[in-house]
């Protein structure tokens, strides 16, 4: 599953997140990322390793299009510019 994946999963439910859902992923960035997002802490994002997904969560958690720009994946640079407002 990538990011973009576990973006849409979190932002397409309609209910309160659980954040213990985050705790139980084995993948340290994807961990951290699924906190960052759910728990809105920036310092969850500082965590990721992968310079996207740190970014992606960054302008999400800050709602800061700014950190979009520096994301490399042309299609996750847009779908950052996309849904963060």
């Amino acid at each position: 599953m990538n990011y973009v994946t576990l973006l849409l999963l979190l932002l397409s439910t309609t209910v309160r997140a659980n954040e213990s859902y985050c705790y139980s992923i084995q993948n340290a960035d994807k961990k951290n990322f699924c906190l960052g997002i759910v728990k809105s802490q920036e310092s969850n994002c500082y965590s990721v390793q992968e310079s996207d997904s740190k970014n992606m969560c960054l302008a999400l958690v800050k709602r800061q299009a700014s950190y979009c720009y520096n994301i490399s994946a042309s299609d996750t640079k847009n779908f950052c510019l996309a849904t963060t407002k």
